[in-house]
């Protein structure tokens, strides 16, 4: 499941200066389910949580308690909170301000 948005971030004590970055977050997720069901993920419910999670961060990253110093670590933890179904797990948050730059928390 991914995710991008464009916000505002500093990360002092190295940056001072606010600057905006497009970030993509990826969640990689695991449904515990039966061999009868007919699914185990509800993609289309995933992709409404997850971007009300974006939508709740301010412009300036920094400015959620989530996130004070701006970082991708912070922004990994913020999202690994995620709420979800009861019968899916969350195994990886990704993060990236950059295609080259990626922050992965593994929590499995």
């Amino acid at each position: 499941m991914k995710g991008s948005f464009s916000r505002q971030h500093c990360n002092p004590p190295i940056w001072f200066d606010l600057h905006v970055h497009t970030f993509e977050v990826t969640l990689e997720l695991k449904a515990l389910c039966q061999p009868g069901d007919l699914y185990g993920l509800d993609m289309v419910e995933m992709e409404n949580c997850l971007a009300l999670w974006i939508d709740q961060l301010p412009e300036v990253i920094n400015q959620h308690s989530a996130c004070p110093h701006g970082t991708t670590e912070e922004l990994c933890l913020y999202f690994a909170q995620i709420s979800l179904e009861p019968h899916v797990q969350l195994l990886k948050v990704s993060v990236s301000e950059t295609p080259n730059r990626i922050t992965t928390l593994n929590l499995v």
